[in-house]
């Protein structure tokens, strides 16, 4: 199962690589959120598949038709690319946790330097942090909460804090911490230099569509209030780096520069249609992906045992090619 887990999950980031190829530049043109959706749908689609396909395949065709004692061993191949698996499995489950304990730490930090601000109508937990860099963050998956530099609360009006905030909503709306997790968590399974690509693509995405969703939630005056904000958070932060704004930037990643989405909002501004209010995800996604794995886990029966027993022949044939 170890060797056909790491054989499936190449084979598919292969296929993964391929076709970001083929649409990474025609994905410019796409809304920001697809552009993301699909950089994430790439990056996390081969374990799963690989997963799955275990699951569903292989493991009931191996337990109907493997024999007792069937009289093989594990050559030296084979025990290389079980090796070769646990390590990449054994790295991944690494990083998520170093990644978790971090943000665990750095959210209680923060907690412990910030006290609760009301924010009208933001429908966030909002605290106001006491940090010197003019941060603007959320943190947490299943109860996200928003740090606000003390700082910022000074500079910023009221309109601009408040689309400062409803950029956040925009990540805590898609799910953007969730997603990055499971990015986390396939990250040392793809073994292509496409992986460090794909996730800088859906962190600069993840990033303008939040300003997107300003601009649509808020309109045409809160793309300009955001762009305001930004360009007052520029002024603040040290070197005019850019590394205190949004949550790509405390967890890493490559997000657009202040300048570009500083532009980006103002041609939003512009543009009337491009304000209009964007269909944000519902849980008809959510039912189909539950649907979809529901159809893989009774297509074994739908098939029928022959099936099963090809599937186990074919694996039996690749397994006598490493022993």
């Amino acid at each position: 199962m170890l060797a056909y887990f790491l054989g499936i999950n190449l084979a598919a980031s292969a296929v993964s690589a391929l076709v970001w190829e083929l649409v990474e530049k025609r994905a410019e043109s796409w809304r920001a959120r697809t552009r993301a959706n699909t950089a994430f749908a790439l990056r996390t689609l081969p374990p799963l598949i690989a997963v799955t396909t275990i699951t569903f395949f292989i493991l009931p065709a191996y337990i109907l038709f493997e024999p007792a004692k069937s009289g093989e061993t594990v050559s030296i191949k084979l025990a290389a690319v079980v090796a070769f698996s646990i390590l990449g499995s054994l790295i991944a489950l690494y990083r998520v946790v170093v990644g978790q304990v971090r943000t665990h730490r750095l959210r209680q930090r923060w907690i412990d330097r910030s006290e609760p601000v009301l924010i009208a109508r933001s429908g966030l937990n909002v605290r106001a942090l006491r940090n010197p860099l003019p941060i603007v963050a959320v943190l947490g998956i299943f109860r996200p909460r928003v740090f606000v530099a003390s700082c910022l609360l000074d500079e910023l009006d009221d309109r601009e804090l408040a689309a400062a905030i409803a950029h956040e909503a925009g990540h805590v709306a898609a799910g953007d911490n969730l997603k990055r997790f499971l990015m986390r968590v396939c990250a040392d399974l793809l073994l292509f230099r496409f992986g460090r690509r794909i996730d800088h693509a859906w962190v600069e995405s993840a990033e303008i569509a939040a300003d997107e969703y300003v601009a649509h939630t808020r309109g045409q005056h809160g793309a300009l209030d955001l762009a305001s904000a930004l360009i007052k958070i520029g002024r603040l932060t040290p070197g005019g780096i850019p590394l205190a704004v949004g949550g790509s930037q405390i967890s890493g990643g490559h997000a657009p520069s202040l300048a570009a989405r500083v532009e980006r909002l103002l041609k939003l501004a512009e543009s009337p249609e491009a304000c209009s209010a964007e269909r944000l995800p519902g849980p008809a996604k959510k039912i189909a992906l539950v649907l979809a794995l529901m159809s893989a886990a009774l297509l074994p029966f739908v098939l029928g045992i022959e099936f099963l027993a090809i599937v186990h022949s074919a694996t039996e044939s690749l397994m006598h090619i490493l022993s």
